[in-house]
């Protein structure tokens, strides 16, 4: 292993990361999610956009270090070394970046290091993606030679920014599971030196397909689809069931929402309806209001959101933005 400790937002540290194969590369393409084997490539390729630093980003940014500060708690082990970023001595291109590494002494060298730390935070409701995450841990075990990683997984209630859960869950080394991801790893860098995107392979590839293409060439000959003739009669015949199935699903929702009015709950023989309170975010807009008034609430970089609301609660409760409509939710109960 060979590692440098660098800032997050470093643009040697983007460069770095696009120049190699990392552990959200290969456990995206690996299980699918974001796009999979595609959007890696393309992102390498530089056919899409740079990812913006988003909500869900300076979430867990904000809640790193206490995350850390509570697997010590729950452990006994000691943190170090956050946001260093590693690679593969044989393999160099294979590359990675470790939020923390665990020992059991608080001074700690590398010769101390017993474990990785793998840090996640979710929305209230959002399901754990624990396969992408293991995956994304064996490759980290693969570029340190580490035979154990921890996983923390925080769930965080956007609405105030407000702690609700913490789970964590150790994942051994799996070597077997390594060389499959070696494989999927050799296979996206080919593709990123032949310039060649792969074959979608995930139904989350769709969107970024779309913007890929979004570009047309007026002049491009027709391209010869014959062997995707199979393919086109079955897209046409799902089409036309999904919009049947879409439309008696809306019907149905708005009937259930029009009977519950402003209720929130709901109950039948079998099942349980709920509807949820409006959801207010507050956005990173709202954030820079609410330093202009309150600059002094902020912190390092960011708004201390718990001293924001104990210094001007109601101007807060303003700036929440509601998000989208409240969610409809039906679960079966036993009988």
């Amino acid at each position: 292993m060979t590692a440098t400790e660098t800032p997050v937002d470093d643009p040697a540290w983007i460069l770095w990361r696009k120049q190699g194969i990392t552990a959200s590369d290969v456990a995206n393409a690996y299980t699918g999610q974001y796009g999979g084997a595609y959007a890696v490539v393309a992102n390498k390729l530089d056919l899409l956009p740079p990812v913006e630093r988003n909500e869900r980003m300076a979430r867990g940014h904000r809640w790193e270090q206490r995350i850390a500060d509570a697997v010590h708690v729950l452990t006994g082990l000691y943190v170090h070394g956050e946001q260093t970023w590693c690679q593969n001595v044989g393999e160099p291109m294979h590359r990675a970046t470790i939020d923390g590494m665990l020992s059991p002494l608080a001074e700690a060298s590398i010769d101390d290091i017993e474990a990785l730390l793998e840090v996640k935070t979710t929305g209230v409701g959002v399901r754990p993606s624990w396969d992408a995450w293991a995956a994304q841990c064996q490759w980290q075990m693969w570029c340190t030679g580490m035979p154990r990683a921890l996983i923390a997984w925080a769930t965080i209630d956007d609405t105030d920014d407000t702690f609700c859960d913490l789970k964590h869950r150790w994942v051994d080394r799996d070597d077997f599971l390594i060389d499959t991801l070696v494989e999927v790893a050799t296979m996206l860098w080919g593709h990123v030196t032949d310039g060649t995107l792969p074959e979608p392979n995930s139904p989350s590839a769709l969107d970024v397909v779309k913007e890929v293409n979004a570009i047309a060439d007026p002049e491009a000959l027709p391209v010869d689809l014959s062997d995707m003739a199979d393919d086109l009669t079955r897209f046409v015949a799902l089409k036309a069931a999904v919009k049947a199935s879409e439309d008696e699903r809306d019907l149905l929702d708005a009937r259930i929402r029009d009977r519950l009015g402003k209720a929130t709950k709901g109950t039948a023989p079998g099942v349980t309806v709920s509807l949820s309170k409006p959801r207010a975010v507050f956005t990173p807009e709202a954030e820079t209001a609410f330093l202009d008034i309150h600059p002094d609430a902020k912190t390092n970089t960011t708004l201390d959101r718990t001293a924001a609301k104990k210094l001007d609660k109601a101007l807060y409760d303003e700036l929440a933005q509601p998000i989208g409509a409240r969610a409809l939710t039906i679960k079966e109960t036993s009988k």
